[in-house]
């Protein structure tokens, strides 16, 4: 059985400001070869990703009865499958038979399942109801001994999470601490209004890496500091004991590494204009800015139908708290909206990965009250859009935007993989402000090590 509570999987580092990093402990060196190797790739998949909770899905893709989708990871296929009683089932996407790919369709609606090979057919809780011939096998009829192979799957937070090993620990184990912060928005509430998946040319672990430290803001994300306090002395990390990590980033506050940024900037002034305040109220005081927009928030709230800011603390109104959910899940909270990013292994090459980007988003009161959203258009990575599920999008790297701060990260997580082929690349030299970086490669390693 897997230990996903094993105490000092990693050491805590709970609340503490930048040095956080004194932690640092170098189990493993970051060579190039993590991210190029078939063999490295290969014992990943076998060891870790099938031994971890993993996202699946939204659960608003499945509402009814029948309904399912299908997620793939590596070679490996699942299937999702809302049953009658609401639940919902995850299953190898494969028939016993003879090893035929069951599902070929990434979403649908089905009474049943009909093998497309030699016609056998399986009920939504995964039961052989039917076989050709069934008095032909020497074994005895098939019917009632063989089955769609079953997988542990939980729903939390409108996420589909499944998990390929039986015998794992349940869902709020592998969670452990990270549930208390998720506990505190509204995901059953949102909609998922931005959901696009591109196949891109670095491993897996690349945009990990990147979403494990802040210390590429400044250079690879100019724009942010004019919204963000990036300097990793004004930034709080946790370290959980499960793997995950928690990246604390003040909001609607300039970066203090500039000291004389005092000044309203435009990201700022929308943000103070949509809760009626005045920017004016703070030119050349861009400092004040966060509190007064806590107050206002916390005063607003619940009138624009955001009822979740009563059980948040001020700084969640105001701030970002980006989660990296080990081992590829990065999912980042702010007061009104979520935003995931994720990235998996591709099927055979090490050189590339599966991206995901989503934004769910909560719906605001529609009223003409003055003090309630004036609109019913929601915020998404590139564009304020209508508060709907989309479908998903698949699109081709380089040829559509996936949003302007995710591109930079992709562009520079494609250039560095580049770079780990080179013999000139000896290994990460890494600053405490990157603690978590090696703190993620060293629980890969514990996975790979482990029996």
């Amino acid at each position: 059985m897997t230990n996903f509570k094993e105490k000092n999987l990693i050491e805590r580092a709970n609340s503490v400001s930048g040095s956080a990093n004194k932690v640092f402990q170098e189990e493993v060196k970051i060579t190039g070869d993590r991210y190029t190797s078939i063999d490295f790739m290969e014992k990943e998949m076998d060891k870790m990703w099938a031994k971890v909770w993993n996202i699946g899905g939204w659960c608003n893709e499945i509402p009814e009865p029948g309904d399912y989708i299908t997620h793939e990871i590596g070679r490996e296929s699942i299937l999702m499958v809302r049953q009658e009683d609401k639940s919902i089932k995850a299953f190898h996407n494969v028939c016993p038979h003879r090893g035929n790919r069951l599902v070929h369709s990434d979403n649908g609606s089905a009474a049943d399942f009909t093998c497309t090979y030699h016609g056998w057919k399986f009920n939504q809780s995964g039961t052989l109801i039917y076989a050709q011939d069934e008095e032909d096998f020497p074994q005895g009829n098939p019917c009632g001994k063989i089955n769609l192979s079953e997988i542990p799957c939980e729903v939390y937070g409108s996420l589909i999470w499944y998990n390929m090993d039986e015998n794992c620990f349940p869902l709020s184990g592998f969670l452990g601490e990270v549930k208390n912060y998720f506990d505190m928005h509204d995901l059953d509430g949102m909609k998922r209004v931005y959901y696009k998946v591109c196949e891109v040319p670095f491993n897996w672990k690349a945009l990990r890496d990147n979403f494990n430290e802040s210390y590429h803001l400044p250079m690879t994300h100019p724009q942010i500091i004019d919204y963000f306090d990036d300097d990793y002395k004004n930034t709080d990390f946790e370290l959980f004991d499960t793997g995950h990590n928690l990246m604390k980033m003040k909001g609607c506050l300039p970066s203090l590494r500039d000291k004389g940024t005092f000044e309203i900037n435009e990201k700022i002034e929308a943000d103070l204009i949509n809760w009626n305040l005045d920017p004016k109220d703070f030119e050349g005081k861009a400092h004040k800015a966060r509190e007064a927009l806590q107050k206002q928030k916390r005063k607003l709230g619940s009138k624009r139908g955001f009822d979740h800011f009563e059980r948040m603390p001020d700084a969640w109104l105001t701030d970002a708290f980006h989660f990296n959910i080990f081992p590829g899940t990065s999912i980042t909270f702010t007061a009104e909206v979520v935003s995931l990013q994720r990235t998996e292994p591709h099927p055979t090459d090490p050189n590339k990965s599966i991206y995901d980007h989503w934004q769910m988003a909560l719906k605001a009161n529609d009223s003409d009250d003055p003090e309630t959203n004036p609109t019913m258009l929601v915020a998404s990575p590139e564009d304020m859009v209508e508060w709907k599920e989309v479908e998903k999008k698949v699109v081709i790297f380089g040829e559509e935007t996936l949003s302007e701060v995710a591109d930079q990260d992709l562009d520079r997580s494609s250039a560095q993989q580049l770079g780990f082929h080179s013999r000139g690349f000896k290994g990460a030299y890494l600053s405490g402000q990157e603690n978590r970086v090696q703190q993620f490669h060293n629980i890969i390693d514990r996975y790979l090590n482990s029996e």
